[in-house]
């Protein structure tokens, strides 16, 4: 059984209408979880799964000793949803939130058109000069032969709107636009007003009992509204040596880490396609039977975590690298968010296609992955056309 199909879906909450500050949002494969309020929540800079245990253990504790509001989702135990940084180093602590109950949505329908927005002040960091500066030293480093074979870089795009975000309306939006990808929301401030959200398209892991499935994305093409040229595109992107090499790379690494885990490991020889509202993707589903049982979810997302698609190879290299040219922290962007259960369970997607929101401000975040071959014009150009899952939301068209 599909470890998302529990319970069936709660049609009355199909639109998000009930969602509060201080809630916490996860979707996969067209089922979410709502998280209304939170009964734990630790921020905690390191031992990020002892941590999770303690929270469940102390959520199953309460639970068992006092009357919830409404029955969890899952019926039976506690459910933690999760936000890791980019950089485990980093100034962003690990958020980890157990919700004070829990419900089983499903995707919306029947939206009305997006409210436009106006935009009162935009800034990108770097702008497109900068970035194809930044994109050419990459190229540069990756040409000396040290070793290094592939650099993720990002930017951001700062807007301040002339309205507070709508945030029902704009994940409801995100997730109608992406039902099959990872729609997602958690507060990063005590409050409950400032906001982690996106919606992924690509699953860094998903565990059910010894089952692991990973399926990496890397290599991108924007879509095309005409049908004929739209296959062309994805067909072309299927073909081209430097999207296959940059794809080859992460699926390299993540069968690295996963192997010496797992019991069996099935790792195709070519990637497929994958598609989004906007974009196609090379991708390549990855799966396997877990050699121990004990190892979790969480566990195997901070094995994998960051993976070549957000950061590079090797990692220790790329991420310096990294540090050296992007002129920003990048917080939770390229992180990992998900949820998990005291059985092990769960499922962790890439924090991508993503924005930070505080009120009437936001962040945007989008990077994409330099090998030797990129053009550093065409690299900011798939940037602009990643930034535009959230912004599409927005109505900011």
């Amino acid at each position: 059984m599909d470890m998302l199909a529990r319970t069936p879906p709660d049609p009355r909450t199909g639109a998000l209408t009930g969602f509060q500050p201080g809630d916490s949002l996860f979707t996969a494969q067209g089922l979410g979880f709502h998280g209304q309020g939170c009964l734990l929540r630790a921020a905690p800079r390191e031992g990020v799964g002892a941590c999770a245990a303690r929270l469940l253990a102390q959520a199953a504790e309460l639970r068992a000793g006092t009357e919830t509001d409404a029955p969890d989702a899952d019926g039976e135990r506690p459910l933690l949803l999760g936000l890791l940084p980019y950089d485990p180093d980093g100034p962003a602590p690990a958020l980890l939130r157990v919700p004070r109950t829990l419900r089983r949505i499903a995707a919306p329908h029947d939206l009305p058109p997006a409210r436009r927005g106006a935009i009162l002040r935009r800034r990108e960091h770097p702008d497109q000069a900068g970035y194809e500066r930044s994109v050419g030293a990459a190229l540069e480093r990756l040409g000396r032969g040290d070793g290094l074979r592939k650099l993720v870089l990002s930017r951001t795009l700062e807007l301040e709107l002339d309205r507070p975000l709508e945030l029902p309306e704009v994940l409801a939006r995100l997730w109608r636009a992406s039902p099959h990808g990872h729609t997602y929301a958690l507060p990063v401030s005590e409050a409950g007003q400032d906001y982690f959200l996106g919606a992924s398209p690509e699953l860094l892991v998903r565990r059910e009992g010894r089952r692991v499935r990973v399926h990496p994305l890397a290599g991108t093409a924007a879509r095309h509204p005409d049908a004929a040229e739209d296959a062309r595109i994805a067909q072309a992107l299927l073909g081209s040596p430097k999207d296959r090499l940059e794809h080859a790379v992460v699926v390299e690494a993540i069968e690295a880490a996963l192997r010496p885990l797992c019991r069996t490991l099935d790792v195709p020889a070519r990637p497929g396609l994958t598609s989004t509202a906007r974009l196609w993707h090379l991708g390549t589903l990855i799966e396997g039977e877990l050699a121990d049982p004990a190892i979790s979810a969480l566990d195997l997302a901070i094995a994998l975590h960051p993976t070549p698609a957000v950061c590079g190879l090797p990692t220790a290299d790329a991420r310096r690298a990294i540090a050296g040219l992007e002129p920003f922290e990048r917080g939770y962007f390229a992180g990992a968010v998900g949820w998990c259960d005291a059985a092990g369970d769960g499922a962790w997607a890439v924090a991508i296609r993503c924005a930070q929101a505080s009120g009437r401000r936001l962040t945007l975040s989008a990077g994409a992955g330099i090998v030797p071959g990129s053009v550093p014009e065409l690299e900011y150009q798939e940037t602009g056309n990643k930034l535009r899952t959230v912004l599409d939301a927005l109505g900011l068209l």
